[in-house]
Formats: C-alpha cells, structure tokens, sequence
C-alpha cells in the first residue's frame, strides 16, 4: 500500500508519498497557489516520476492550506491532521529524538514542545521563511528563491551586523568577539547585495534560535530540532548549532526538514485510521 502525505502550507505545497512503514518513495514541493487542480496534477506527476503505478489508498493532509484538495483525487479517502501535531511528529521522526522542543522554520515560525506522543503548542513568531524573501524584495530587490540562496551563501553577516568585538576587547559574559550584538547595527555596514542577503538570514536564524533557546528555560529539555523549508539553507544550520552551543544546547537540523510537516501527518494518520 502507498499514501500520500500532503502539507499545504502558506508559502508551498510539500508533497511525499510513502510506503506503510513511512518509507518515502517519492517527494515534491511548489510554490502555493490555491489551486486544488494543481495540487492534484503535481501529485500525479510525482508518481509518475517516481514509476509508481499503484493508486494511493490514502491522502493524509495538514496545514493551513490543505482544503485546496476539496473535491479533487476521486475515490481516494482523504483526512487532515492539525499541523502543529504533524511537524512535531515528523521532527521526531527525521531526528530520532523523541522529546525536545520542535522548531518549524515556514513562511513564520512555530514552536512546539514534543514528548512522546504528546504536542504542546507553545507559541510562534512571524519571523520566518516570509521575512527573508519579503526584506530582500524591499532591500536588494531580490525575490528568486535560488538567487536569494547564492546570495546569501557569498555574503558576510559581519560585514552589516554589530559584534561584540565591535564593541570590546576581550570577552564580555563569556561572549566571544564573533557573538553578534546587534543585527544590522554595523559601523560601516556593506552596501552589497550578498552581505545584505546574508545578514537577513542569520538575523532570521539567531531570532529562531534564541526562541528556541529560551523555550528551553526552566525545563529539562535539552535539545531543540529545526524542520521546515527555511532549515533547509547551510549557512543558517550553521547558525542555528552556534545558537544552541552558546546555550549549552543541542541543536538538531535533520535532511529533509522541509518534508516534516507531510511525514508527520502520514505517521499520525495511519495511526489513528489504522489503514496499514
């Protein structure tokens, strides 16, 4: 038997199929647009891509855009899950790490305390996925996601933030001079377009991971797990494990974070349906 998992989310559409072992045979991501015959099509495709012939005997969706499927996939049993609930269960899956605080890096972020088989959702922010690409248009009038990515991967953060070696000699609280101070609170700040990129995205990065960091306060949860389409950058993995050693913290960005959402909402809709 095969399923699709389906995470309709405010900025792309995340799709998997997988096997009833939550093996994935094959995935799929595009920009949002609404359309359910779109959705439809790209699902198709992706297993024909992939030469899977066998019908799926279930769709399982989740996210805030996921009644796009209404009225389409005729015959296919269909059923939803709560995405909060769906990217924990899929960052304990993608990391192996079944209690720690989930972070989902989409167009905001969202953070969820995952323990066991129980989701807490305890807050979020609008910082996220939607901040970078909306601040590059605004600032180096740059939108392509790929554009935007090799900008940020030649840029230097340093080159527009303020350091605490900016500031002082020596350390400060234990502080090294690297430690950002202020984002985008440089001397001389660089007018190029790829150290601009690149401070947009390490100030998104740090503000996930202080969150993060301070969910973690006052419990005794020690690690933190990154999913979402933005986790899926190199330079901000880099920043994010920065963030959590600064805080004696482990910080966990599995492969194929983008897809959580999805595979979480496989996982929990064979267990609840029983459709194995």
């Amino acid at each position: 038997m095969i399923y699709l998992g389906i995470d309709a989310g405010g900025s792309a559409v995340k799709l998997i199929c997988t096997d009833e072992c939550c093996n994935i045979l094959a995935k799929r991501k595009y920009n949002t647009d609404g359309s359910g015959e779109r959705l439809e099509a790209e699902c198709f495709d992706m297993l024909s891509e992939a030469e899977i012939s066998e019908k799926p005997c279930h769709i399982f969706l989740t996210g805030a855009g996921s009644d796009i499927a209404e009225g389409r996939f005729d015959g296919i049993p269909r059923s939803y899950s709560e995405e909060f609930g769906c990217f924990g269960r899929g960052g304990q899956w993608l990391s192996g790490i079944d209690r720690a605080v989930i972070v989902s890096m989409g167009t905001g972020t969202a953070f969820v305390f995952a323990d066991n088989d129980k989701y807490t959702h305890i807050g979020g922010s609008g910082v996220g996925g939607g901040t970078l690409s909306g601040l590059a248009e605004l600032m180096i009038n740059v939108r392509d996601s790929g554009e935007l990515n090799r900008l940020i991967s030649e840029g230097k953060p340093a080159r527009v933030d303020l350091t605490m070696g900016d500031i002082c000699k020596g350390t400060l609280g234990g502080l090294a001079a690297d430690v950002t101070a202020a984002n985008f609170g440089g001397r001389n700040m660089s007018r190029e377009p790829a150290d601009i990129a690149a401070g947009i995205s390490n100030m998104i990065f740090q503000t996930a991971g202080v969150m993060a960091a301070f969910a973690c306060k006052g419990t005794d949860i020690t690690n933190a797990v990154f999913v979402g389409a933005m986790s899926e950058i190199p330079e901000g993995k880099a920043v994010l494990r920065a963030v959590g050693g600064l805080h004696g913290l482990t910080f966990t960005v599995p492969e194929g974070g983008a897809y959580a959402g999805a595979i979480g909402a496989v996982l929990q809709g064979i267990e609840r349906t029983g459709d194995k």
